[in-house]
């Protein structure tokens, strides 16, 4: 994620948008620079109109709550949780999100995502695969796990979450660990 502190045009006339890197467990927090403009590439971090229907995508889940400016925090809603919208509201440069319990929750893309979405329930192993202590596929902590296999999801994360070098591979979180996300290796139920 970057802050927009300026904009600017390349040589052959190509908007550019000046910013401040704000990603807080990267080695690049702070630094400036510039970006492309193009919507194939960039796209602004908060939803910017109405949706009925939102499904939470973060990992870690969404919290709720009772002011606008979020604070007097009142719940966390879990990865896969639909939540229903009754207004849409703009605080400062954000957006927020009145759900109709009366709570508040933020319109970060990264956390949210607009409509209904399934969750991957459950999975069958393909090839024999292993179990590991972390979301990277490090320390493993079981050794085989067979072909046929069938394993009860928990939810789903990305290997290499802060890294600006690094791709993130899917994983799924099981009871124990993880487990790869490749459809090479498993085969996943909604």
């Amino acid at each position: 994620m970057f802050v927009v502190t300026g904009y600017s045009h390349s040589k052959n006339g190509r908007l550019r948008y000046q910013v401040r890197d704000v990603n807080h467990l990267t080695k690049n927090k702070g630094k400036k620079g510039y970006i492309t403009a193009q919507w194939a590439y960039v796209r602004p971090v908060y939803y910017q109109s109405s949706h009925k229907t939102l499904t939470v995508i973060n990992p870690r889940g969404v919290n709720a709550y009772t002011n606008v400016n979020l604070t007097g925090k009142v719940r966390n809603y879990k990865q896969g949780t639909v939540l229903h919208v009754t207004k849409f509201v703009k605080h400062n440069l954000t957006t927020r999100y009145l759900l109709s319990n009366g709570q508040y929750i933020t319109g970060n893309r990264k956390l949210v995502e607009m409509g209904k979405h399934k969750q991957v329930r459950y999975v069958k192993v393909k090839k024999t695969i292993n179990r590991y202590k972390t979301v990277n596929l490090t320390q493993r902590n079981k050794r085989h796990i067979k072909k046929g296999t069938r394993i009860k999801v928990q939810r789903y994360d990305f290997s290499h979450a802060n890294s600006v070098n690094n791709v993130g591979a899917l994983r799924y979180k099981v009871a124990g660990g993880y487990i790869t996300g490749n459809s090479k290796f498993v085969k996943a139920y909604y």
